[in-house]
């Protein structure tokens, strides 16, 4: 396999408003303009992608009550993979987002 395997293939882009905790979407920007070459919506695909992998879904006590509206592209294998998740633990969509971002961050020991 080439290089270029490790890029995702393109597919259908699905345009949704997400809640996301503010401190969150903040370390995002940060990612995304400082360590890696790809936007917030590139890092919250990925992000959810790892959380339909691993089911590692740990609800969390938020430090602040303060959430930010943001219009994210969401692959469609991604959006449907949220969907199962929501089904399958009777938990929103935007709070699996906001628990894959965080797991995430954890991982890159920004949180």
């Amino acid at each position: 396999m080439s290089c270029l395997g490790k890029l995702n293939r393109r597919e259908e882009l699905i345009s949704r408003t997400l809640e996301i905790d503010e401190e969150l979407y903040n370390k995002l920007e940060f990612l995304s303009g400082e360590r890696y070459d790809a936007s917030i919506s590139k890092l919250i695909n990925l992000s959810v992608e790892e959380l339909i992998k691993t089911e590692n879904i740990n609800v969390y006590k938020r430090k602040n009550n303060s959430y930010v509206s943001r219009s994210v592209l969401l692959r469609k294998s991604v959006f449907d993979g949220l969907y199962e998740l929501k089904n399958k633990f009777r938990i929103p969509i935007y709070l699996l987002v906001n628990i894959a971002i965080r797991n995430v961050l954890i991982e890159e020991e920004l949180l």
